[in-house]
């Protein structure tokens, strides 16, 4: 298999892959962290290291919370094939990832090969039928996504691998043939939805996660295009937990993900994909088993995913996600990008507000906001405190990430 890396002047760099291509004696049993380079550094630096039996942490480079706490724990880059003695020498795993943070600190899943190929194994059965031949991937490395369906199920298939560091959505929409696998996100989506031009992508397929993918994208996407879409849902410290087809109302778990929920109707995952250990302040282990704070409805053949937690406010004894939320502002004329979260109100008998961010140029009033979104939730009272931005900044993936 080959990876190749398109430039942007068009030039092609091309890697064999191979365990001989790869293997560093000098970097076996060693831990050291990869930080964000151009996805073609990315990609060799992970491949290396997977192919040494080193103990790679991935991380935003970006994220000076993350990268401060290595260095207290005396981890520097792998590269620099440092030997200090260090809280993870001891632990069995091959790759590790941090969470964004976005509901609390970051955490650190640490991934064991067992947990990458066993789950690399399910999705190979899940997507034998498109007789993939070719991986297209937008999405970045140090993630655990990117990992597993850009870099590790090409791997283990011997499929060929194309990247390119940024796609103009046209420039991706050229390269897609029959056959041809697509790893991305919903921000990919919805730009080639804009295109003016048609193409049969009858015999590719998309994979799509990082966020969620409204109904009315996929259904013009399917017009547009006539390409499946394949979301999949899951979380670092978990791996893969489910995944639907186009705009299925609900949620499949994976071959061995065995899902239930609490008191609360959170979910629970036990499965081979969950990271046998975690750290934040300490290293703790989860035996396969990890408690989400995602609301979920389970039925029969599946479940209907109600938001997090942390995401969830009620209105007259009803649960509203703020991705619903966010779905409803961004219909709205004038506003590019909305961003919401629930906060405490320790002065309202009501107890909690929704923290608003919009991208707009448009003057808005938080009454305005209000009255909109009252109109399509509900008419009951609620606080709102409300920020006009010119940018909401995103993350390499594609997450909006809040201004602080």
């Amino acid at each position: 298999m080959y990876l190749n890396v398109v430039n942007d002047d068009g030039s092609l760099n091309r890697y064999h892959i191979s365990k001989e291509d790869f293997f560093d004696g000098t970097l076996y049993g060693q831990v050291g962290y990869i930080g964000t380079q151009a996805k073609e550094s990315n990609a060799l630096n992970i491949l290396k290291a997977y192919f040494s039996n080193a103990k790679a942490i991935l991380v935003d480079n970006t994220n000076k919370v993350i990268l401060d706490r290595l260095k207290t724990l005396n981890i520097s880059e792998l590269r620099e094939k440092k030997r200090d003695e260090t809280i993870f020498d001891q632990e069995n795993f091959s790759l590790m990832y941090f969470t964004s943070g976005s509901t609390g600190h970051p955490v650190a899943a640490l991934k064991t090969k067992k947990n990458i190929e066993s789950e690399v194994s399910v999705l190979i059965d899940l997507l034998e039928k498109y007789k993939i031949k070719k991986v297209i991937v937008t999405v970045p490395f140090i993630h655990l996504y990117g990992t597993l369906f850009g870099l590790m199920f090409p791997l283990i298939k011997g499929i060929d691998i194309v990247l390119k560091e940024h796609f103009l959505p046209h420039e991706l929409l050229n390269m897609i043939d029959d056959n041809s696998m697509v790893v991305t996100t919903p921000l990919y989506i919805k730009a080639l939805n804009k295109l003016s031009e048609k193409k049969d992508l009858s015999h590719s397929i998309f994979i799509s996660s990082t966020g969620p993918l409204d109904s009315e994208n996929i259904i013009a996407f399917n017009q547009q295009y006539r390409s499946d879409i394949i979301q999949i849902f899951g979380s670092t410290e978990t791996g893969g937990i489910a995944y639907k087809i186009n705009d299925d109302t609900l949620w499949k778990p994976f071959e061995y993900v065995d899902i239930s929920t609490n008191e609360n109707n959170e979910l629970k995952v036990n499965s081979p994909f969950v990271s046998p250990v975690l750290y934040e302040d300490r290293l703790k282990q989860t035996y396969s088993e990890i408690q989400t704070f995602d609301y979920i409805e389970q039925e029969p053949s599946g479940f209907k995913l109600i938001g997090r937690s942390s995401k969830i406010f009620k209105l007259a004894g009803k649960r509203y996600s703020t991705i619903q939320v966010e779905n409803i502002l961004e219909k709205v004329d004038g506003i590019n990008k909305a961003l919401v979260f629930v906060e405490l109100e320790n002065d309202s008998l009501r107890g909690e507000y929704l923290d608003i961010t919009l991208e707009t140029k448009k003057a808005f009033s938080a009454k305005e906001i209000k009255k909109i979104l009252q109109c399509n939730l509900s008419n009951l009272k609620f606080s709102i405190k409300l920020t006009i931005v010119e940018k909401i900044p995103i993350n390499q993936i594609g997450k909006k990430l809040r201004i602080k």
